[in-house]
């Protein structure tokens, strides 16, 4: 490659910003986990929560959406399923679900 190309590399890479580490510093949402006990339309799921940093929010039962990637790639959510999601400390009472799994434990592992 020539000097230009790699200059605009150069210059690509600076601009980059690295987004994980500002998402996990928002302090407007509450990580959880718990399981799936029920399916509605419209990929929309009753949760219960098992665990999560806000202790009241614990043994509730939520209204899950899937979140986007979730939704593109057609992730299959069932009851039983054991998720892990967040909820906005604006709406308590709705979570986004970002991850799925079949495990007894999500902490394990």
């Amino acid at each position: 490659m020539g000097k230009v190309q790699d200059h605009k590399r150069a210059a690509k890479a600076r601009r980059q910003v690295d987004s994980t580490s500002t998402k996990s510093a928002t302090t407007d949402r509450f990580e959880i986990e718990g399981v799936v006990e029920e399916c509605l339309p419209n990929t929309m799921f009753r949760v219960k929560v098992t665990d999560s940093v806000v202790t009241p929010i614990v043994g509730k039962v939520l209204l899950g959406t899937l979140v986007g990637k979730m939704r593109l790639f057609r992730i299959r959510v069932l009851p039983g399923d054991y998720i892990k999601g967040y909820v906005s400390k604006y709406d308590l009472k709705k979570c986004k679900i970002t991850y799925r799994s079949v495990k007894s434990n999500t902490q394990s592992n």
